[in-house]
């Protein structure tokens, strides 16, 4: 990770600062970029802030980002994923494992569940809820390749909810509002606050 993108995430973090325990934050950025977002969010979250919490993988399986993070010399040490893609596989978690199964995308309602279940059972190894202080989303716009807006909608609703139940825990979707723009006015209706990355990168180039 060169230097450009150590200040980015500083400048993404810097921008997050105001919003920690009040908002569910949108981040708006080029589909081609939502990976490379997630890795400054990580990046962000986990070095700069010395936070913890959970990346829920939607897009590719978790090693694919653990695999960046390793490459990035990003630390995981205080990071749990919940994989909902790799549930084909046959992959089992091992107890050392910082990892959690979702059984697919389809099944996106029992996600929150999923971290409410793990997070209270202290002989899981899961992240407890007190410890979570934030949640990201690689790619909410997934979804939408498996689940209707009705039930995507219902899904948005009970990430607010579990927002308002543990207001400690900052929440995060990242989004090309350009490329799902119906998606967006949902997550605009119920989210707090949108962050520009491509506004930030700017800022970052001067």
């Amino acid at each position: 990770m060169n230097r450009k993108d150590i200040l980015l995430a500083e400048k993404i973090i810097e921008e997050i600062r105001g919003h920690r325990t009040s908002s569910m934050l949108i981040f708006n950025t080029n589909f081609t970029q939502v990976g490379k977002t997630n890795l400054m969010l990580l990046k962000g979250f986990l070095d700069i802030e010395k936070d913890s919490g959970l990346f829920v993988v939607l897009d590719r399986p978790h090693q694919y980002m653990s695999y960046l993070l390793r490459m990035h010399d990003v630390s995981q040490k205080n990071l749990w994923f919940i994989d909902a893609v790799t549930h084909t596989s046959g992959l089992e978690r091992k107890k050392s494992d910082n990892v959690n199964f979702l059984e697919g995308p389809f099944h996106i309602e029992r996600l929150i569940d999923t971290i409410e279940f793990h997070g209270k059972d202290p002989t899981g190894g899961f992240l407890p809820i007190e410890k979570v202080d934030f949640f990201i989303m690689d790619n909410i716009a997934t979804i939408l390749n498996y689940n209707n807006m009705d039930k995507v909608e219902e899904f948005i609703k009970s990430m607010c909810k579990f927002h308002e139940k543990h207001p400690h825990i900052l929440g995060c979707v990242t989004i090309d509002k350009e490329s799902n723009p119906e998606l967006n006015e949902v997550l605009i209706e119920y989210f707090d606050y949108m962050v520009d990355i491509e506004k930030i990168k700017k800022e970052v180039d001067v």
